[in-house]
């Protein structure tokens, strides 16, 4: 199985923290913790991790799919 790269996109207006694919549209989310609208990529990421994360669909704010995905990689800017 090919690892899909992503990297934190943002906050979305449920206070999920959204992670998107470097290589396509594709969306993936927590739905267990969530942040403040204005959290960075760093405060994120002391929590986040691969295992946390569930494929949201294409788009920012589009709702949970439920499936956890095991094939992704977060890759940081710092």
């Amino acid at each position: 199985m090919k690892i899909e790269p992503v990297r934190f996109e943002g906050i979305d207006d449920f206070n999920r923290p959204i992670f998107k694919s470097i290589q396509f549209r594709n969306r993936f989310g927590s739905v267990n913790k969530l942040f403040d609208y204005g959290a960075t990529e760093e405060e994120v990421l002391k929590t986040i991790t691969e295992a946390d994360l569930c494929y949201f669909g294409t788009s920012f704010n589009c709702e949970p799919m439920g499936d956890y995905v095991d094939n992704i990689k977060i890759i940081t800017s710092f």
